[in-house]
């Protein structure tokens, strides 16, 4: 069975504590303590060919943090270096599987342009949804899952990071064997909130919103949640918040914190003409169930894309609780 991603304390009883929830869509922005290497490619040096990735040993997923002992977080910053080098090599600090490393870099000099062969980036962007609004501790949390790097498959670890509201354009619907998206604008305009933290249970920071719902409503915790019907609170056109059916369908009894706690099955008609089920950029529609907040969309299954998984939302909000308020 294939799955796709769309990203400790246990208190059992009721948590008497009250969320507002949201389903807005959201662009976000991470920035990282350094440069990702995104790829390399072949560069001619005098009479022979150079690889950084074969001849220097400098890999798809490394991050660049020092060129020449000099401290990059930058394009710009990491161009400025190499334009001021008097050699036909550079030094540079990479960060290998959370491991300090150090390699040289040759560099290709044509036509009055330096060429080093590496294609690299300051930032990640994606698209998601947010949760819910903590009005107590104001902070918000988003997506459900961890943003991981493509590359390495790990958690990025990042520097600072943004959440903005963006319009939905248009939903390419999912199919079996392939995952529908969610199309939005990037203007990057209408910053709601930081990054303060990119877990396994959600993104999550401070988040001052003054726009919300007052339509708070209980946190349930996992022996509240039962099977059957429920809905989830999502963005399929504009910023424009609405509910559709779903049925739970099961519900994983963990002894330990665990994602994908909560299997689901779209119900909703209309939700499965125009997206064909669950999507890329439904990550963190919250859940509702008897009026509480029981979990947040977090996977879909690739070849049945009406099913998905959720994360039970007492993980995510301990999560929230650790990490930010």
């Amino acid at each position: 069975m294939q799955l796709g991603l769309i990203g400790f304390a246990f208190l059992f009883g009721s948590l008497n504590t009250a969320l507002i929830p949201s389903g807005e869509n959201i662009v976000f922005e991470m920035k990282i303590d350094g440069l990702y290497v995104t790829g390399t490619y072949q560069v001619k040096i005098k009479d022979e060919y150079y690889n950084p990735s074969i001849d220097s040993d400098i890999q798809i997923g490394d991050i660049i943090v020092k060129l020449n002992e000099k401290k990059v977080s930058s394009v710009d910053s990491f161009l400025s270096v190499i334009k001021d080098n008097k050699y036909d090599e550079v030094t540079l600090d990479i960060i290998r599987n959370k491991t300090l490393i150090n390699r040289n870099l040759r560099l290709c000099y044509e036509n009055n342009q330096i060429k080093s062969g590496l294609y690299v980036k300051e930032r990640i962007l994606g698209v998601g949804t947010l949760t819910y609004y903590d009005p107590v501790n104001k902070t918000y949390g988003a997506l459900g899952h961890e943003v991981i790097d493509s590359y390495t498959g790990q958690i990025i670890d990042i520097n600072e990071g943004n959440i903005y509201k963006e319009d939905v354009l248009n939903i390419s619907k999912s199919k079996n064997g392939k995952v529908g998206e969610k199309i939005t604008t990037t203007k990057f305009d209408n910053d709601i909130g930081d990054i303060y933290k990119n877990t396994e249970y959600g993104m999550f920071g401070p988040y001052t919103c003054s726009t919300c719902n007052k339509n708070e409503l209980e946190v349930a915790s996992i022996n509240q949640i039962k099977l059957g019907k429920a809905k989830i609170l999502t963005c399929l056109k504009g910023n424009n918040v609405e509910e559709f059916e779903i049925k739970i369908t099961e519900l994983k009894k963990q002894t330990s914190k665990q994602t994908k706690g909560i299997t689901f099955e779209i119900t909703d008609k209309r939700l499965l003409l125009e997206a064909g089920g669950v999507y890329s950029g439904m990550s963190g529609s919250p859940i509702i169930q008897d009026n509480m907040i029981v979990g947040a969309v977090t996977h879909i299954l690739v070849n049945e894309v009406t099913k998905g998984y959720g994360v039970y939302i007492e993980y995510m909000y301990q999560e929230q609780l650790n990490n930010v308020a």
